[in-house]
C-alpha cells in the first residue's frame, strides 16, 4: 500500500540522510509508488532544501563537496552496486589472474567470487573478504596502511605490479572527468597507474555520480578503460568521452 505524502516525505528524508544519494528506482521501491510520483516528490523535496536534484534522483545537499571515508562510503551499498559487483563477476573466469581495487562495489565482488582465480589487491578489506575462499590465490600487496581509504602502499609494489599482465585488473572510481579517472591520494593513484598500464583488460566499476565529483590526482585516462562498468545509460555527451571501444555495461 502506497504511504501518504507526508509519510512518503519522511522515509525519504531518512533515507537521504543515510545513504546520501537517491536513485528514482530507490524512492519508488522504498514508498511503494510509481515513476511520476518519486519525480514529483523528488521537486517539492528539492524545493524545501531537502537536497539537490541529478538527472537519476536526488542527493543531500553537501554530497560531492567531499570524498567520503571508505568506511561511510559503506554506509552508502546501494543495490545499483551491488548489480554493478554481479555484472563485474561476469568476467572472472578460472585459472585468470586479476587485480581487484579498493573500492566498496569491488568489495561486493570480492564477497562473491566463487572461481578458482588469483587474485592481487591492496584493498585490506577485500583481503578479510577473499581469505576464507580457498578457490582463490590471494597476494596481498603490502606497504604501510592508509586508514582512511583502508588500502596498502610501498613504492617498490609499483615495480611489481606493472610487470604482471592481468587478465583484467577492475578498477574503482572516485572521480570521473573528460580526461581521466582520479582519486584523492597520490599513492593509490600510482597503484592505478601501474596497474593500468600492464594489464591486458582494464575494467572501471563506478557509478555515473562520479561525474560531479571532484579529486586531485589521475590514476588513468579514459583512453585506457576497455570496459565500464554503471549504473545506468550514458547520456551522449559522457559516452563521448570515451572511446568507441570502451564497451559500457549497465544492470537493465
Amino acid at each position: 500500500m502506497a504511504m501518504y505524502r507526508e509519510k512518503r516525505f519522511e522515509e525519504i528524508k531518512r533515507l537521504l540522510q543515510e545513504r546520501k544519494e537517491l536513485s528514482i528506482e530507490d524512492i519508488m521501491q522504498a514508498v511503494n509508488i510509481s515513476r511520476d510520483t518519486a519525480r514529483r516528490d523528488i521537486v517539492a523535496l528539492v524545493d524545501q532544501g531537502v537536497g539537490r536534484r541529478t538527472r537519476g534522483g536526488i542527493v543531500a545537499p553537501t554530497f560531492g563537496h567531499t570524498v567520503p571515508s571508505y568506511s561511510e562510503r559503506l554506509n552508502l551499498f546501494s543495490e545499483q552496486k551491488t548489480q554493478m559487483a554481479h555484472l563485474a563477476l561476469n568476467l572472472i573466469k578460472p585459472g585468470g589472474v586479476y587485480f581487484i581495487d579498493d573500492s566498496t562495489a569491488l568489495l561486493k565482488l570480492s564477497q562473491s567470487i566463487a572461481t578458482e582465480c588469483t587474485i592481487y589487491t591492496h584493498s585490506l578489506d577485500n583481503a578479510i573478504a577473499m581469505s576464507v575462499q580457498s578457490d582463490i590465490t590471494l597476494r596481498l600487496v603490502g606497504g604501510k596502511l592508509n586508514h582512511h581509504g583502508r588500502f596498502f602502499f610501498e613504492p617498490a609494489a609499483l615495480n611489481t605490479l606493472s610487470k604482471i599482465a592481468f587478465d583484467a585488473a577492475f578498477m574503482g572510481a572516485t572521480a570521473i572527468r573528460s580526461d581521466g579517472v582520479y582519486f584523492p591520494y597520490a599513492e593509490d593513484a600510482q597503484v592505478k597507474q601501474a596497474v593500468a598500464s600492464s594489464a591486458r583488460q582494464v575494467v572501471v566499476v563506478s557509478e555515473t555520480q562520479k561525474f560531479k565529483i571532484a579529486a586531485t590526482y589521475q590514476g588513468m585516462s579514459l583512453n585506457q578503460i576497455d570496459t565500464f562498468i554503471t549504473d545506468r545509460n550514458l547520456t551522449a555527451t559522457e559516452r563521448a568521452w570515451f572511446p568507441k571501444s570502451t564497451r559500457i555495461i549497465y544492470p537493465h
